[in-house]
Order: structure tokens, then C-alpha cells, then sequence
């Protein structure tokens, strides 16, 4: 006669099989985690349009929409120079896509403003558009690598081994929160700072790639330093923007 239920004991040995998946498993529970607090993600580019309003700046679309131009051209630009590294060491070329930020970045926020306008409103206005894209670039990334780790064809895995290696797959999706705060701030005070003296570009340029080189080398050891490094130099960046101004 077959049997509908299991017995306790047969019961306490797939809650212990599920347990130990769970403890094995370096990406048990990191989907639901993150798509928990992916909403939370949003409210990063609303902070900063609510603080701009606070203080009586409204934000330019117009603006706003070149800023996230600008951050895609960059991105973009990024392609040939992955092309040309691809067979370099996996590191070395790493280090070079990493440190191209400064200058990609850089040199198309320097265009951009030069070829439009250095105002303060229009400024701030593209340094929002210009954080808020990477907002979404980084959900969309989010989402990506949900959908990545529940496959398990070659490829997936691969992928999954290079995202282990990072050391961090399952600390807090906060810190990923904090970190689009920090580094926004940093992109709005650059653009303002650029905006204000054009020259600057040539101490933002070595700035920008230097905070991602430590902050990718950093990152494994010490989520919460990676964090302190970008709130200290974002949030330091933003001041200087907006007190050059006044």
C-alpha cells in the first residue's frame, strides 16, 4: 500500500537536505534578496531631485535626458577598448577597462556641457540624468544575474564562478543601495565642478578611474570600506560642486 505521508523522520531528512543546499550553496536566497529590495533602487534619483528642489532648483528634462545620453556614449565607448584587451590577461585588462572611466566619463561630461550650457541648473540637471542612468543600468544587472543564477548551462556557470570570486554575492543588497547614493552624489558634483571650471576635468579625469580601481580591489576584502570610500569621495565631490557656485 503506498503511502501519502512521510513519516517524521523522512521529513527531518529533506529539511536537513535543504539545509545543507542552503549552506553549500553560495547563491541560496541571494534572488529573492535582491529582488526584494530592487524597488528600493528608484529611490535613489528621487533623493537627489528632492534635494535640488529643497534648496529651489527644478530639474531640466531636456538635461536630464543629455546626462543619460552621455552616460550611454560613454559606456559604449568602452566596446572597441574591450575588443582590443580581450586577450590580454584577465586582470590586466580589467584594470585598463576600469581606469578608461576617468577619461571616458570625463572627457564626454566636459563635451557635453561645453557644447550646451554651464549653468547651475542645467549642470545639476545632467549630473542627475547622467547618475540616474547608471541607476538603471545597475537594476537591469540586478535582474540579469537573477535570471543567471537559477541557469546551469556552461556559460551560467562561468559567469557564476567570476561573480564567487568577487567575495561578496551574498552581503546585503543595501550596501549596493548605499553605494548608487554615494556614487551618484559623486556624478552630479563632478558635472558641477566641470561646469563651473572646465580645467577641472584634468583632476576629475585620474579621481574618477582611481576611486574604481581601489574600490573594485577593495570590494572583496570589505563591502563596508568599498562603501566608506565612495560615500567619502562622493559626498565631498557633491559639497564642492555646489559650494563653487554660490
Amino acid at each position: 500500500m503506498r503511502r501519502v505521508l512521510m513519516t517524521v523522520n523522512e521529513q527531518s531528512e529533506v529539511q536537513l537536505v535543504h539545509e545543507v543546499r542552503e549552506t553549500t550553496d553560495p547563491f541560496a536566497g541571494v534572488s529573492q534578496k535582491a529582488l526584494k529590495f530592487l524597488p528600493l533602487y528608484l529611490l535613489v534619483p528621487i533623493l537627489y531631485w528632492a534635494l535640488f528642489k529643497s534648496i529651489g532648483y527644478e530639474l531640466n528634462w531636456k538635461g536630464f535626458a543629455l546626462g543619460a545620453l552621455g552616460w550611454t556614449v560613454a559606456l559604449f565607448l568602452r566596446g572597441p577598448l574591450s575588443l582590443l584587451v580581450q586577450k590580454w590577461p584577465p586582470e590586466k585588462a580589467k584594470n585598463v577597462i576600469v581606469s578608461s572611466s576617468g577619461v571616458l566619463e570625463e572627457g564626454v561630461r566636459l563635451s557635453l556641457l561645453l557644447l550646451t550650457s554651464v549653468s547651475f541648473t542645467w549642470a545639476q540637471s545632467v549630473g542627475q540624468g547622467w547618475a540616474a542612468i547608471e541607476v538603471l543600468f545597475v537594476i537591469i544587472n540586478v535582474i540579469m544575474i537573477t535570471v543567471l543564477i537559477k541557469r546551469t548551462d556552461e556559460k551560467a556557470m562561468q559567469a557564476k564562478e567570476m561573480l564567487q570570486a568577487q567575495g561578496n554575492i551574498q552581503a546585503s543588497p543595501l550596501w549596493g543601495i548605499l553605494e548608487r547614493i554615494w556614487a551618484s552624489a559623486f556624478h552630479i558634483g563632478a558635472t558641477l565642478i566641470i561646469a563651473h571650471s572646465p580645467w577641472s576635468v584634468l583632476l576629475l579625469i585620474p579621481l574618477h578611474s582611481g576611486l574604481n580601481l581601489v574600490a573594485v580591489r577593495i570590494a572583496k576584502a570589505s563591502i563596508f570600506g568599498t562603501n566608506m570610500l565612495v560615500a567619502a569621495l562622493g559626498l565631498v565631490t557633491l559639497t564642492v560642486g555646489i559650494l563653487l557656485f554660490q
